[in-house]
């Protein structure tokens, strides 16, 4: 049975689990008092199901990400004048540091190693972008993209949604080739998925969850959640060694 474990009616998303399972990270909409709304980054600790709050800050953080070789998280800052900036915050301090200067704006990333970081970049059409933090060199990788970006756990590729097909559907960037490969589709007007350490994909439809892998010729369901009141499942983050998926929902009582 599927547990809630936000709180509140406002925007709680964009999940992602800390490297060994203990903590569900995401991104939670506080009010001033009910005037000003913001989104600060909160970490559910699944050991005791208690709520603590990595940051509280003024501007809006979104996307929380482990960097990888560091106890910090990387997070796209909307900061005072509007510019959308990838920035990391060390977990145990909450202090913030600015990653790149240059690239914004920044709208969804994933690391393709400790040094370097694949981007959602807004615009006119939405592109795929990389970037070295010892560099200001920008690679442009492709344009008309989703939302998801993920790392394929064992080839290191770039994987992304590539909505120049239709229905959408994954594609992989290999940054040591600079090729890119399509995968297998999505279903339509789905832009949300995963890929957990074994390299099994996952996605929702509707209240449906499921997985396939690269050599099924189909998604394979495995659980359908309408009974427990879910409904259009998008963002999804899986830690196979803890036994553990986060899902964002719709949800109504029963």
């Amino acid at each position: 049975e599927p547990v809630k474990i936000s709180t509140g009616t406002g925007y709680n998303n964009q999940p992602h689990f800390s490297n060994d399972g203990s903590i569900i990270y995401y991104t939670r909409e506080l009010s001033d008092d009910g005037a000003a709304v913001q989104t600060d980054i909160a970490a559910f600790h699944t050991g005791t199901s208690i709520t603590t709050m990595v940051n509280n800050t003024p501007e809006s953080e979104y996307s929380p990400t482990p960097i990888p070789g560091r106890q910090a998280l990387s997070v796209i800052q909307v900061e005072a004048d509007q510019k959308q900036r990838l920035w990391s915050i060390d977990v145990t301090t909450g202090k913030m540091d600015l990653l790149l200067a240059d690239v914004e704006p920044v709208g969804y990333h994933a690391w393709i190693n400790e040094h370097e970081v694949a981007m959602f970049i807004l615009g006119e059409s939405f592109t795929l972008q990389t970037a070295k933090l010892d560099s200001n060199e920008v690679k442009l990788i492709a344009d008309n993209i989703g939302r998801s970006i993920r790392r394929h756990p064992h080839t290191g590729e770039v994987l992304f949604v590539d909505k120049n097909h239709e229905p959408w559907q994954i594609a992989a960037f290999d940054p040591a080739t600079t090729t890119v490969r399509g995968i297998m589709p999505l279903f339509p007007g789905n832009e949300d998925f995963t890929i957990d350490v074994e390299g099994i994909y996952w996605t929702g439809n509707g209240s449906k969850l499921y997985q396939r892998s690269e050599g099924d010729r189909r998604w394979k369901l495995v659980a359908d959640f309408s009974r427990s009141g879910l409904s259009n499942i998008s963002r999804l983050a899986i830690h196979l060694e803890s036994n553990q998926i986060a899902l964002v929902s719709d949800h109504t009582d029963p």
